[in-house]
């Protein structure tokens, strides 16, 4: 059954009922699961695909899916877009659940190439951190930048669901280190999702098209001063993780960027052509990662 914290006023456990526990030896918090997040439903639908979902349970409206990815114990959901949502989330996933981890898995502008992924080693936000990223999570994300993932460089582009595939001429990899932002667009406002929206907008995740698959060759990105990875939510997540002593490490995958064949100007329409390849390149990381685990 899925350990959570003490309950709080309006938490609803649904699917079966859960036994709550308020403590536990060293060896039950090993075995404890890892939060798993995702800002918008084009980011998680990748990693549900290969979850084995055993419990919902709703915590201030919003549905946490229990269960295991690649043999590690999971509690998997969406934050919502923004640093508002992110914190909001974030807390109210680790004020009701006894996780050993956090695991942050989407999309990022980075001057890397479309469909690369990259795991920084420390997240800001505009007026807070630096927020390290845990050394263990950070040396078995580059045993997987190691191994021989085969990340996907071909999608459909959403706008276009009948046209052919458009291919990215480099095969996407995974680069571990450098630096992460997270800022705020909305100006300390919460973006609200829209119930039965689409996949970047909506509330939860429905059928979600998938990247077409290719695994050509590719290249490496030279030296920047820029950020790695600049997104909405990682950094308020992982402050909301410091806070209290738990390990985070995020896999961003790159929607607008270098190396586009389309020739976009940057965000918003890189984003919108490649968000669905690089949320399923940021799964494939993540899932490759707690396989490790």
């Amino acid at each position: 059954m899925m350990r959570l914290r003490p309950a709080r006023a309006g938490v609803i456990a649904t699917a079966i009922t859960i036994a709550v526990l308020a403590c536990g030896s060293d060896d039950d918090d090993a075995a404890l699961p890892i939060l798993v997040l995702s800002a918008f439903p084009a980011e998680m639908a990748p990693l549900l695909e290969s979850t084995a979902v055993s419990e919902i349970v709703v915590v201030d409206e919003r549905p946490w899916r229990v269960g295991e990815i690649a043999g590690t114990p999971v509690v998997i959901g969406l934050t919502g877009i923004g640093l508002v949502n992110a914190e909001r989330a974030t807390r109210s996933a680790l004020d009701n659940f006894a996780v050993r981890g956090v695991v942050f898995s989407g999309v990022a502008g980075s001057p890397r190439r479309i469909g690369d992924i990259v795991a920084p080693e420390e997240w800001h936000l505009p007026d807070d951190g630096p927020f390290a990223v845990d050394e263990t999570f950070l040396r078995i994300a580059g045993e997987v930048a190691a191994d021989d993932v085969v990340y996907d460089r071909c999608t459909i582009l959403p706008a276009e669901p009948e046209s052919d595939p458009v291919c990215l001429e480099h095969a996407p990899a995974l680069f571990v280190g450098g630096r992460g932002e997270s800022d705020d667009p909305f100006g300390g406002s919460a973006l609200p999702c829209v119930p039965g929206g689409d996949d970047v907008f909506g509330c939860d995740v429905a059928a979600v098209p998938l990247a077409a698959k290719n695994d050509d060759g590719g290249t490496t990105k030279g030296a920047t001063t820029e950020p790695d990875a600049v997104d909405m939510e990682s950094a308020a997540s992982a402050r909301e993780a410091a806070a209290r002593g738990l390990p985070f490490i995020a896999f961003r995958a790159v929607s607008d960027g270098a190396g586009d064949p389309l020739m976009l100007p940057g965000f918003p329409a890189q984003f919108f052509a490649y968000y669905r390849l690089a949320g399923r390149n940021a799964a494939l990381a993540t899932i490759a990662f707690l396989e490790r685990m």
